[in-house]
């Protein structure tokens, strides 16, 4: 037994640190060098999600700006709701979703920009498309994040948010609506 101060190294001494989770901690990357399985990619993918409204438009300029300070590619995604009866009556949407997305290169041709069109329920295609392509960043719009707590809990950023497979950077839109 050591007496107090003293320790076989001749200083004091103190327990080994303690870590929760050492089983948890993964490799250095130069551990996966080798391996054909995890291929590092080529370039950061930024996805945003959009329905062509002016506030969604909004996280679209927050994701290009995001896009082109990480020099990452920017994907635009907008996501058909079969039930979208608003779709037809929403002012601030654009008349022209095609239209909208093939001129988003043009406005940003700074950034290298993709954009694809699903169909489905939007929070689950946004969150499906990230994993797929292995987002870095997530950007969306804060639309329908106020009001009720049944209302906010069931919006398209709540739900990309507790179900995302990667960081998610929700961007103020309440200038545009």
């Amino acid at each position: 037994m050591w007496r107090a101060g003293t320790s076989p190294c001749g200083g004091w001494w103190h327990p080994p640190p303690f870590r929760m989770f050492a089983w948890s901690r993964r490799p250095p990357r130069e551990a996966y060098a080798g391996n054909a399985h995890t291929k590092e990619p080529d370039m950061a993918t930024i996805l945003v999600g959009t329905d062509s409204s002016s506030a969604a438009d909004l996280a679209v300029d927050d994701a290009a700006r995001l896009a082109r300070d990480r020099g990452a590619e920017l994907l635009v995604l907008l996501v058909r709701d079969g039930g979208e009866v608003r779709a037809a009556v929403d002012p601030d949407r654009a008349p022209d979703p095609d239209g909208y997305l093939a001129g988003l290169s043009r406005r940003y041709p700074d950034v290298p920009t993709v954009t694809r069109i699903e169909r489905g329920a939007p929070a689950e295609r946004i969150c499906a498309v990230a994993a797929e392509v292995g987002a870095e960043t997530i950007v969306l719009g804060n639309r329908g994040t106020r009001g009720s707590w049944w209302g906010v809990r069931e919006s398209v950023p709540n739900l990309v948010l507790r179900h995302s497979p990667c960081s998610v950077y929700v961007v103020d839109t309440r200038r545009a609506q």
